[in-house]
């Protein structure tokens, strides 16, 4: 992905402009006046092949620069853009496991450390998380132009047009979205037409009943935020009132960010619960071993090289039941990311519904794929747990967007957030527990 800038006198001219050099479907990011100019931003896919091959290229001649020690990272000329580009170069080369057998004492490492390892991945995961969301953005576009003039020519009735206006400003992909207006052309009054969207929408999301996990090992997986570390402290809540605190463990596994660890120690100190801390593979496998005799082993792990840290455990044990746990108002591009990522999911795991207020695309996600729900999260302590969570709740929570004017709104404000304490309020009120 690259990003390029054009100024032109006005934005019709400059937007002329961007599509004569790079094309119909250039991406437009952002537009500014500057000076008095126009000035658009527009982003490029590179082909995959030139951008692999780049990024090879340069890293193998900047390792093999710091190899021979002909270039070394930390007696750089202190310039902006020497300094950045050897603090990546340098922690690229901590964090490659092929270098791992090189003796630390060999470079000169300077101020890289561990930690600039660490942030430099995680920095690469946000990058590819972004260029994900802009070829998302794209395609909905494309799918927007394929789809107007077929919505136009819905004939809705006047009482409908309302409803459907809302489902067009909603932030709904436009599958879902085409979906949900199809279902509208037979109704003539809103209260049947939310009814329609209602069981579209529960009929979409039908799926299997999962539980929560409560005995065996089982590990916790999703995007860093998601709110892994306190969803495992509920879980082993649960199983400790069916099993009691001394059959139930929590690990946490390489999970380096700063408080983690405590966070984790002072969440099952609360509960009276064991806690322990895996720093490696085979750190992780010498616990797993001494604790087989537990009903239930929860393994925390990061949300940096999910995919890596999940299949270290399944190497270790293989019987590991793996649960995504994702907010409830995930992008697209994070929950594509669960699909993509080959892992065999038992379950799905859904935090911070309380916060909530688009989840649009976890639900049209959940429209495509057959995973369970086993459980949910609405508040922010270890007791906020709900049960053999339904898709209902998901539904309520997406239709309180769609009727303002309703007995018990979800109050609709120009942000176009809502407020949280009477949308809780909605979701007793239409779906029960």
């Amino acid at each position: 992905m690259q990003l390029k800038r054009i100024l032109a006198r006005d934005t019709r001219t400059a937007t002329d402009k961007a599509i004569a050099l790079y094309g119909s479907d250039v991406l437009i990011i952002s537009n500014h006046l500057v000076n008095g100019q126009t000035e658009l931003v527009v982003a490029l896919d590179l082909p995959e092949a030139e951008t692999a091959a780049t990024a090879s290229a340069v890293r193998a001649v900047s390792l093999l620069d710091v190899a021979s020690k002909k270039v070394a990272p930390a007696a750089a000329t202190k310039t902006d853009s020497v300094s950045f580009r050897e603090s990546l170069v340098q922690a690229e080369w901590d964090a490659s496991p092929s270098l791992e057998a090189e003796p630390k004492s060999n470079l000169k490492t300077g101020t890289a450390n561990p930690q600039d390892a660490r942030d430099y991945l995680r920095g690469r995961e946000i990058v590819d998380l972004v260029r994900d969301e802009l070829a998302l953005i794209r395609r909905e576009f494309r799918l927007n132009q394929q789809t107007t003039g077929w919505q136009s020519g819905l004939s809705l009735a006047p009482a409908v047009q309302a409803l459907a206006r809302e489902l067009g400003e909603a932030s709904i992909p436009q599958e879902l979205r085409a979906l949900l207006m199809d279902s509208l052309k037979d109704h003539t009054t809103p209260a049947k037409a939310m009814q329609a969207l209602k069981a579209q929408l529960t009929h979409a999301l039908d799926r299997p009943a999962v539980t929560l996990p409560t005995a065996g090992v089982h590990l916790l997986a999703g995007p860093s935020g998601a709110g892994k570390t306190l969803m495992t402290a509920r879980l082993a809540r649960h199983a400790e009132a069916l099993h009691g605190a001394h059959d139930i463990a929590v690990i946490s596994y390489q999970d380096v960010r700063a408080g983690a660890w405590s966070q984790t120690q002072m969440l099952a100190s609360q509960l009276g619960i064991d806690s322990f801390r895996a720093g490696d593979a085979a750190t992780l496998a010498l616990l797993l071993n001494e604790l087989s005799q537990r009903k239930l082993v929860l393994i925390d792990t990061p949300g940096v090289q999910m995919n890596a840290r999940v299949a270290e455990v399944l190497l270790i044990h293989a019987d590991c039941g793996c649960h995504a746990v994702v907010p409830a108002d995930a992008s697209s591009a994070t929950l594509a990311k669960l699909i993509d990522s080959g892992i065999v999911w038992h379950s799905l795991l859904v935090s911070k519904v309380d916060e909530s207020s688009q989840p649009w695309p976890l639900l049209h996600f959940l429209s495509n794929h057959l995973l369970g729900l086993a459980g949910a999260s609405d508040g922010v302590s270890a007791v906020d747990l709900i049960q053999d969570f339904p898709v209902q709740k998901l539904v309520a929570l997406g239709l309180a967007q769609l009727q303002p004017t309703s007995s018990q709104p979800a109050e609709k404000i120009t942000s176009g957030f809502v407020d949280q304490r009477a949308l809780r309020q909605f979701h007793l009120n239409v779906v029960p527990a």
